[in-house]
C-alpha cells in the first residue's frame, strides 16, 4: 500500500512518519513556556486547522502557541485563546486526521470568498499611496516596502480568524457539507456552493475587517503578545465592495 502523502500549509511531507518526525522537531526546539512565532507558528497553525476537533479547539480565536507540559511526564502543543482560556492538542491526531475538518473547509471557503477583492484593495492602495518607487510604510515599523514584500494584514483584535468565527455564531450557521464544493482535481481551493452566505460573508467581512500593509516577514511573526495600536494608515474597502 503505497505511503499517503499530508500537505500542511502548501509543505508537502511524503508519509505521515516524515510529518510527525517534523512537529516531533519543533516541539523539542521549543522550552515549556515559549510561545512558538515566526515560520513555525504559522505551520502550527494550517496544523491545527487539520484537527477532527479545530472548531472546538480554536473556540473564540488563537491568542499564541505555545509548549508547556501535560499532567503526564511529557510536553506539548498548547493553545492561548483570545479569552485567556487554554487547551493542548495533539500534533499526532491533527496529522493523521483524514484531510481537513468542515470547519477548516468553511475557512477556506471565506478566504476564497474575499480574497480578490483583497487583491484589488491592495493594489490600489500601493496605487494612491505609493512613493516615487511604489512603495508604502508597513503599519508596524514605517519602513517602507513594495508591493511584492508586503502583506495585506487583518490588524487584532479582528483578525481573519475571528471575523469568520464571529460570523458563524452571528449567524448561527450550521457548517453542512451541502454549503461547500471541497477542493478537489483541478480545483485548487474549497468554495461555497450557498451563494447566499457567500454573498453574506463578503459584506460581512468588509463591513468589519480592520487592515493595514505590513511587511511580509512580520507576518510570520506576529503573535498574541502584539500590542492592540491604532494603524498608521489604515487600507480601506471602497464602498462598491462594501455594498454600500
Amino acid at each position: 500500500m503505497p505511503r499517503q502523502s499530508v500537505v500542511i500549509n502548501g509543505r508537502e511531507f511524503k508519509s505521515q512518519k516524515d510529518a510527525i518526525e517534523y512537529f516531533k522537531e519543533m516541539l523539542a526546539r521549543y522550552r515549556n513556556g515559549q510561545t512558538v512565532i515566526g515560520d513555525d507558528r504559522e505551520m502550527l497553525m494550517s496544523l491545527l486547522e487539520r484537527h477532527p476537533e479545530a472548531d472546538k479547539k480554536i473556540g473564540c480565536g488563537v491568542k499564541k502557541l505555545y509548549k508547556d507540559k501535560t499532567d503526564m511526564p511529557t510536553s506539548c502543543f498548547w493553545i492561548e485563546r483570545e479569552d485567556g482560556s487554554r487547551t493542548d492538542f495533539s500534533y499526532r491526531t491533527a496529522i493523521s486526521a483524514k484531510g481537513k475538518s468542515l470547519y477548516q473547509e468553511f475557512f477556506d471557503a471565506c478566504r476564497n470568498a474575499v480574497q480578490n477583492d483583497l487583491r484589488i484593495t491592495k493594489e490600489h492602495f500601493f496605487k494612491k499611496y505609493g512613493d516615487e518607487n511604489g512603495k508604502v510604510e508597513c503599519d508596524i515599523t514605517g519602513e517602507r516596502v513594495a508591493i511584492y514584500e508586503s502583506h495585506l494584514d487583518h490588524k487584532k483584535p479582528l483578525t481573519f480568524q475571528v471575523l469568520v468565527k464571529t460570523f458563524i455564531e452571528a449567524n448561527s450557521i450550521e457548517i453542512k457539507t451541502e454549503m461547500l464544493s471541497m477542493s478537489q482535481d483541478a480545483q485548487f481551493q474549497t468554495t461555497f456552493v450557498d451563494l447566499e452566505i457567500k454573498e453574506k460573508f463578503r459584506r460581512y467581512h468588509h463591513k468589519m475587517a480592520q487592515l493595514r500593509i505590513i511587511k511580509a516577514e512580520h507576518n510570520l511573526s506576529l503573535g498574541g503578545s502584539e500590542r492592540i495600536t491604532k494603524s498608521r494608515n489604515p487600507v480601506m474597502i471602497s464602498a462598491e465592495m462594501v455594498g454600500e
